[in-house]
């Protein structure tokens, strides 16, 4: 698996997928419900199941796509509900800290302010 800061869009499919899909079940959904092109370069694309207990990420891997999964013995992700089009766009960042059970919809970080001129 590549490192996720390799990705710079993370596509997230927020309605869980029937994981009896592969690679070409899953690029379909990529087209279809992310509207997005499966070969887009540094793009992952993530899914859940429907028990919120694994996760696949698809991505092109320059000669080949690479399929990825998690799955969690006791726990649940804490997948995000809302998503324009049943899809979100999110940093690599946040899929690190949704793979590891952070709720990344309750996260509220300062936001970054921008001045014309100092004092």
């Amino acid at each position: 698996m590549k490192d996720l800061g390799a990705f710079s869009k993370v596509y997230l499919a927020v309605q869980p997928v029937d994981f009896r899909k592969q690679i070409n079940g899953l690029l379909v959904l990529v087209k279809e419900r992310l509207e997005a092109q499966p070969f887009e370069p540094k793009s992952i694309f993530v899914f859940v199941n429907k028990s919120k207990s694994a996760v696949r990420m698809l991505y092109w891997d320059n000669t080949g796509y690479a399929l990825w999964s998690k799955v969690l013995e006791k726990h649940r992700f804490q997948w995000p509900q809302k998503g324009e089009g049943g899809k979100m766009i999110i940093s690599p960042k946040d899929l690190k800290w949704l793979l590891q059970g952070v709720d990344i919809q309750k996260i509220k970080v300062h936001e970054p302010l921008q001045f014309q001129e100092t004092f």
